[in-house]
């Protein structure tokens, strides 16, 4: 009887512990069912990431594009009113030397002339009145 005691103790006690590793294994496998839906959870996001990391690296482009372009706008622009400013001195300039080209040509013709109007003048015939003997 003692020894059917032992036995049964033994038994007990071997039920128990298979019990033990048959919920430690249902746990595990639960826990393995969660670890691999947390996989392919992080699978997924990493994907998203990715995805999105693709999509800001693209705006990167857009924006470092969107700076040159603007850059080259401000540049053309600059040299636009630069040029403005050139072309508007090259007129003033124009108008200036129109104006002194203009001048010296009357200054030129007036000069060409004056030498005929005293040769016009000393040619004349003078007229002998009389009166400077009265003098």
């Amino acid at each position: 009887m003692k020894a059917s005691k032992e036995l049964c103790t033994q038994l007990n006690s071997e039920r128990d512990e298979n019990e033990r590793e048959l919920l430690e294994v249902i746990r595990n496998n639960s826990l393995k069912s969660e670890l691999s839906a947390l996989h392919l959870n992080y699978v997924d996001m990493v994907e998203e990431r990715d995805k999105l990391q693709l999509l800001v690296n693209r705006f990167d482009e857009c924006r470092a594009e969107y700076e040159e372009a603007l850059s080259q706008i401000t540049n053309l622009q600059r040299e636009l009113c630069d040029a403005h400013n050139h072309i508007t001195e090259l007129e003033e300039a124009a108008a200036h030397n129109t104006t002194t080209l203009h001048t010296q040509s009357l200054y030129k013709e007036l000069v060409d002339r004056a030498p005929q109007l005293v040769t016009a003048a000393t040619d004349m015939p003078t007229v002998n009145t009389g009166l400077s003997n009265y003098y």
